[in-house]
Protein backbone atom coordinates (compact mmCIF):
# COMPACT_ATOMS: atom_id res chain seq x y z
CA UNK A 1 0.00 0.00 0.00
CA UNK A 2 1.44 3.26 -0.71
CA UNK A 3 1.50 6.67 0.72
CA UNK A 4 -1.52 8.21 -0.74
CA UNK A 5 -3.73 4.80 0.55
CA UNK A 6 -7.27 6.08 1.95
CA UNK A 7 -7.77 5.90 5.71
CA UNK A 8 -10.08 2.80 5.16
CA UNK A 9 -6.85 1.41 3.45
CA UNK A 10 -5.21 2.14 6.53
CA UNK A 11 -7.94 0.53 8.76
CA UNK A 12 -8.25 -2.40 6.95
CA UNK A 13 -4.19 -3.12 7.26
CA UNK A 14 -4.32 -2.73 10.99
CA UNK A 15 -5.67 -5.37 14.07
CA UNK A 16 -8.38 -7.52 12.76
CA UNK A 17 -11.16 -7.18 14.64
CA UNK A 18 -12.61 -10.00 13.19
CA UNK A 19 -13.04 -12.73 16.47
CA UNK A 20 -13.08 -10.33 19.53
CA UNK A 21 -15.23 -6.76 18.33
CA UNK A 22 -14.51 -5.39 21.90
CA UNK A 23 -10.47 -4.90 21.32
CA UNK A 24 -11.37 -2.02 18.81
CA UNK A 25 -13.90 -0.84 21.14
CA UNK A 26 -10.76 -1.05 23.76
CA UNK A 27 -8.12 0.50 21.67
CA UNK A 28 -10.15 3.78 20.62
CA UNK A 29 -10.88 4.35 23.88
CA UNK A 30 -7.23 4.04 24.70
CA UNK A 31 -6.38 6.30 21.20
CA UNK A 32 -8.77 8.47 23.13
CA UNK A 33 -7.38 8.84 26.39
CA UNK A 34 -3.82 9.80 24.60
CA UNK A 35 -4.95 12.86 22.54
CA UNK A 36 -4.92 15.33 25.55
CA UNK A 37 -1.06 14.86 25.42
CA UNK A 38 -0.10 14.52 22.51
CA UNK A 39 -2.70 16.88 20.48
CA UNK A 40 -1.66 14.87 17.44
CA UNK A 41 -3.32 15.02 14.14
CA UNK A 42 -2.78 11.03 13.57
CA UNK A 43 -3.83 10.01 17.03
CA UNK A 44 -7.09 11.98 16.42
CA UNK A 45 -7.50 10.15 12.87
CA UNK A 46 -6.49 6.58 14.45
CA UNK A 47 -9.56 7.29 16.76
CA UNK A 48 -11.95 8.22 13.76
CA UNK A 49 -10.83 5.07 11.91
CA UNK A 50 -11.68 3.12 15.00
CA UNK A 51 -15.05 4.76 15.47
CA UNK A 52 -15.80 3.64 12.33
CA UNK A 53 -14.89 0.31 12.91
CA UNK A 54 -17.01 0.41 15.97
CA UNK A 55 -19.84 1.90 13.95
CA UNK A 56 -19.73 -0.80 11.08
CA UNK A 57 -19.97 -3.76 13.86
CA UNK A 58 -23.42 -5.30 14.60
CA UNK A 59 -21.90 -7.52 16.97
CA UNK A 60 -21.19 -4.76 19.42
CA UNK A 61 -24.37 -3.41 20.79
CA UNK A 62 -26.71 -0.62 19.23
CA UNK A 63 -26.26 2.31 21.66
CA UNK A 64 -22.17 1.74 21.22
CA UNK A 65 -22.25 1.85 17.76
CA UNK A 66 -24.61 4.86 17.46
CA UNK A 67 -22.56 6.98 19.89
CA UNK A 68 -19.25 6.16 17.78
CA UNK A 69 -20.60 7.58 14.92
CA UNK A 70 -21.95 10.60 16.54
CA UNK A 71 -18.26 10.95 17.64
CA UNK A 72 -17.09 10.30 13.79
CA UNK A 73 -17.27 13.81 12.95
CA UNK A 74 -16.08 16.02 16.48
CA UNK A 75 -12.75 13.25 16.46
CA UNK A 76 -12.22 14.31 12.77
CA UNK A 77 -12.44 18.17 13.26
CA UNK A 78 -9.95 17.37 16.28
CA UNK A 79 -7.48 16.22 13.56
CA UNK A 80 -7.96 18.93 11.30
CA UNK A 81 -7.23 21.46 14.08
CA UNK A 82 -4.65 19.58 15.29
CA UNK A 83 -2.84 19.86 11.65
CA UNK A 84 -3.07 23.90 12.18
CA UNK A 85 0.73 25.10 13.99
CA UNK A 86 -0.12 26.30 17.58
CA UNK A 87 1.51 29.35 18.90
CA UNK A 88 3.72 28.97 22.13
CA UNK A 89 0.96 30.33 23.98
CA UNK A 90 -1.42 27.72 22.81
CA UNK A 91 -3.39 30.05 20.26
CA UNK A 92 -3.38 28.35 16.47
CA UNK A 93 -1.46 30.58 14.14
CA UNK A 94 -4.21 32.31 11.24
Amino acid sequence: MGALATREERAADGPQYTSRPELALSAVLYLMSRFPATHSAAVADAVVDHLRIVCADPRLPACVRETADKLIGDWAAYGALSDRELLPDGSLAN
